[in-house]
C-alpha cells in the first residue's frame, strides 16, 4: 500500500471518521508551506503535533478506504543509526544510483535519509528537530534554485545553439548564391576577354571609317568653299567693270 522508505513509520490506520482525514490533510498542507514555526506555536502544538506537521504522514486510498501512517515516535538509538547507514548503503547499490553527477534516485534516498535523522531528532529534542527541519527545507529551497537557474541557462543556450545553426544555414545559402554569383561573372569576364580584341577592330574600323567620312567630308566643303570664292571673285570684278 505505502512505498519503502527509509523514515520509519508507525502501522497504517485506517481514518473511521471524516474528521480525521481532514485533519490529516490540514497538517499536510500545513507542512507543504515550508515554513518554520514560530516558538509560541511550537509551545502550543506539542512535539507529537509538530512531528507530524513537520513530517507530514503519508496518505492513500484503497477500495474506497482512506488510509494514513504517521511517522514513529519512537526515539533513535546508535543501532537505529547504524542501520539506517546499511539501509542507505543497500537502497542506493538495488537502485542502482550513480556515484557521482546529478543523481534522481541517489537524491531521493538522502532526502529521506535526512529525514529520518529529522524524525529522530524531533522525538528527542522538538527544538533541535524544529531547526535541522529548516536547514534541510532551506537546502531544498537552494538547490532548487540552482537548479532552476541551471534550467534556465540550458534553455538559454540551446535557444542561443538553434539561432547560430539558422544563421549558419542561411550564410551557407548565401555563400553559396554569391559563389555561383561569381562562377557566372567569371565566365561572362571570360567571354568578353574573348571578344574584346574583335570588338577592338570593330571598333577601331568603325573609328577609321567616321574619320575617313570626316576627311571626305571636309576635303568636299573646302572644295565648295573655293568655288564659293571664285565665283564670288568673279562676280566682283565684273560688277567693277560694267561701273567703268
Amino acid at each position: 500500500m505505502f512505498p519503502t522508505t527509509l523514515v520509519q513509520y508507525g502501522s497504517p490506520r485506517k481514518a473511521v471518521r471524516h474528521s480525521t482525514k481532514v485533519d490529516i490533510e490540514a497538517k499536510r498542507q500545513r507542512g507543504a508551506k515550508i515554513m518554520p514555526l514560530t516558538t509560541d506555536e511550537q509551545l502550543t502544538i506539542g512535539s507529537t503535533e509538530l512531528l507530524d506537521v513537520l513530517l507530514p504522514p503519508r496518505t492513500a486510498e484503497e477500495d474506497g478506504q482512506y488510509w494514513y501512517q504517521c511517522v514513529s515516535r519512537t526515539p533513535g538509538t546508535s543501532s537505529d543509526l547504524l542501520r539506517l547507514q546499511e539501509q542507505l548503503d543497500a537502497e542506493l547499490l538495488r537502485k542502482g544510483a550513480r556515484e557521482i553527477g546529478i543523481c534522481p534516485v541517489r537524491s531521493e534516498l538522502y532526502e529521506q535519509c535526512f529525514e529520518e535523522l529529522v524524525r529522530q531528532e524531533v522525538v528527542a529534542c522538538p527544538e533541535r528537530g524544529r531547526l535541522l527541519r529548516m536547514v534541510q527545507l532551506e537546502a531544498k529551497l537552494a538547490l532548487s534554485a540552482a537548479s532552476s537557474c541551471y534550467e534556465s541557462s540550458v534553455a538559454y543556450g540551446i535557444k542561443k545553439k538553434l539561432m547560430a545553426t539558422h544563421e549558419v544555414s542561411r550564410l551557407t545559402e548565401e555563400v553559396k548564391q554569391l559563389l555561383t554569383k561569381l562562377s557566372e561573372l567569371e565566365v561572362e569576364q571570360q567571354n568578353l576577354e574573348y571578344q574584346a580584341p574583335t570588338l577592338k577592330e570593330v571598333g577601331e574600323a568603325h573609328q577609321k571609317e567616321i574619320q575617313q567620312n570626316f576627311d571626305n567630308e571636309e576635303v568636299q566643303i573646302e572644295k565648295e568653299n573655293e568655288a564659293l570664292v571664285s565665283e564670288m571673285m568673279e562676280s566682283i570684278e565684273v560688277s567693277i567693270e560694267t561701273e567703268e
